[in-house]
């Protein structure tokens, strides 16, 4: 179990505050990472440093835009989910952006590894 508050962030990289909140190691899955973000106004998170892991992005405050294929405007509430190749990036609005982020590994990846399972105590 990890407990940690979202008051102090784990590092600061252009303004972006980022939580980390599970690393692969510490959860029982494919997961690369659970982060908290608060991207600062006008801030942005590219695809940069997630190659090759699939994302879900899910809004809790503020507003922004995720561009990529398409744009679209986000909200509380929204979810925007990209695959291992897409090339998506995040931009806040006027107030910043609250996400929390999931990012895992991509099928292909997670067929080819050893099965885990949990030891018996």
């Amino acid at each position: 179990m990890i407990v940690t508050s979202i008051a102090d962030p784990s590092r600061s990289q252009t303004g972006t505050r980022t939580r980390c909140l599970a690393r692969r190691g510490m959860l029982y899955s494919e997961c690369e990472a659970f982060d908290h973000l608060r991207l600062p106004p006008g801030g942005e998170l590219g695809p940069r440093g997630r190659e090759g892991i699939e994302s879900a992005w899910f809004v809790l405050g503020g507003a922004g835009t995720a561009r990529g294929a398409s744009s679209r405007e986000l909200r509380p509430g929204d979810l925007v989910l990209a695959p291992a190749d897409a090339s998506v990036t995040l931009v806040a609005g006027d107030e910043g952006l609250e996400l929390l982020w999931l990012a895992v590994l991509p099928e292909a990846v997670t067929r080819a590894l050893p099965a885990r399972k949990p030891a018996v105590s």
